[in-house]
């Protein structure tokens, strides 16, 4: 997907978003997924947006833990009514992109992660489309999530997964992994010393070989979708010369 696509699908996906928030009967109402309310979701969304473009706009990392970081932001958006957060999220999208600009190749910092642009771009759709999701089947609306989506999404998403790291998961998790999203891209995992990198392209050894439909697994990375229920229908698929690596690597990395 160019970047160009990607913004449009960022546009679209801000506006269906927009479009649930309208429909919130009551800005508590309350959402399976998360701890947050609907209201709340929606001004975490605006929050996003607007951290997003002060990385796109800073000239060194951004150190900060993500959770705390989120509630700290919340807390700081005091509105709550859903129309309004809405608005905002609209306003504040466009403006993002606008700071991202028209190519999408310049650096941007994912907190300490080197990033691009468009890699943030794919971050924000990603959230976008998560708790588009809480929000749909809290309302119970169809939600739709293409594979052309999830595969971008991820290629955002994959690289930030060294920020998310659970040391002692890790520890025992110690191995070169690939992920071959079907229809899109390979990438390479590699754990050791606790510590991880994820890079694009399929290595020339692997302990474990994972080929995965990218819709199901940005639903399971998210918590959207169980691991037992993509394994049962395929969706999944692990094999290799270190099989018991597979549940291993599933707890090295704390749910994005």
């Amino acid at each position: 997907m160019e970047w160009p696509q990607l913004r449009a699908e960022i546009s679209a996906t801000t506006g269906r978003v927009g479009e649930l928030l309208r429909r919130v009967p009551a800005p508590d109402l309350p959402l399976a997924r998360v701890s947050w309310t609907a209201a709340e979701t929606g001004a975490h969304l605006v929050t996003l947006a607007r951290r997003y473009r002060r990385m796109a706009q800073a000239p060194q990392p951004l150190p900060a833990s993500l959770a705390e970081d989120n509630q700290q932001a919340l807390d700081a958006l005091p509105e709550r009514d859903p129309d309004t957060v809405a608005d905002l999220l609209t306003a504040d999208v466009t403006t993002l992109l606008d700071t991202l600009g028209t190519d999408g190749r310049h650096r941007a910092w994912y907190f300490t992660l080197p990033h691009t642009a468009a890699g943030l771009g794919a971050i924000m759709l990603t959230e976008l489309l998560m708790h588009g999701l809480d929000l749909a089947r809290a309302l119970r609306q169809p939600w739709p999530i293409t594979r052309p989506q999830a595969a971008i999404c991820l290629h955002g998403v994959l690289p930030a997964l060294v920020l998310l790291v659970e040391p002692a998961a890790a520890r025992t998790a110690t191995g070169t992994y690939h992920l071959r999203l079907r229809g899109s891209a390979d990438w390479t995992i590699r754990i050791h010393d606790a510590t991880a990198t994820v890079e694009p392209g399929r290595p020339g050894r692997a302990d474990l070989h994972l080929s995965a439909d990218p819709v199901a697994f940005l639903l399971h990375s998210y918590g959207h979708l169980g691991r037992t229920r993509i394994l049962l229908t395929g969706r999944l698929i692990a094999w290799g010369r270190r099989p018991w690596l597979a549940p291993r690597l599933d707890k090295t990395f704390t749910e994005t």
